[in-house]
């Protein structure tokens, strides 16, 4: 068989396998074929060459993309894990799209400034977290596709010097989605 001469047999067998051995003597789509003394077609310049890159879709589907990661960062007052009217908002919005989509694995991850101690830091971000996923729990996504901690003052957004009251640090991002979530 020609066709093998111009294939390697594993890719040969993996189409075969695939459903497609009684495809690999077609002519590609927009192609004609055209004779060269012999009973085996070859094929013009439209579209290339029988390669594996130009077999036809054997019926799978585009591949498929990963998934979106979606963030939705939100603000708090010095030493509070109360959530402003304008922080419910936007636990309302990412709430709203989480409902809206296939399930999802959702991550809430607290956030201090750098005022206090280390030990104070993670506390007060571990109770901010804790309350973004209990309003996201009021607000109707599914308790158990919520993973909710604490970093403190280790992953600051504004690099601050130790003891500075930075209000983009005292934050909570809430992060649906995305690759290996």
């Amino acid at each position: 068989m020609r066709l093998s001469l111009t294939l390697p047999a594993i890719g040969l067998l993996a189409l075969m396998s695939a459903g497609c051995g009684n495809q690999l003597a077609q002519p590609m789509p927009g192609q004609t074929p055209t004779s060269v003394n012999t009973n085996t077609p070859t094929y013009g310049q439209v579209g290339g060459p029988l390669v594996p890159a130009n077999y036809p879709n054997a019926g799978n589907t585009a591949p498929a993309s990963p998934p979106l990661q979606r963030d939705f960062t939100l603000y708090f007052d010095t030493n509070s894990a109360t959530l402003s009217a304008e922080a419910r908002s936007i636990v309302q919005q990412a709430a709203d799209v989480a409902r809206r989509g296939p399930a999802t694995h959702i991550a809430v991850t607290g956030h201090t400034d750098t005022v206090g101690t280390a030990r104070y830091n993670k506390g007060l971000s571990d109770r901010r977290a804790a309350a973004v996923r209990q309003e996201l729990i009021a607000e109707g996504v599914p308790a158990e596709e919520i993973v909710a901690s604490g970093v403190g003052k280790s992953q600051l957004a504004v690099p601050t010097a130790q003891g500075v009251n930075e209000p983009r640090n005292r934050r909570v991002v809430i992060t649906e989605g995305g690759p290996g979530m």
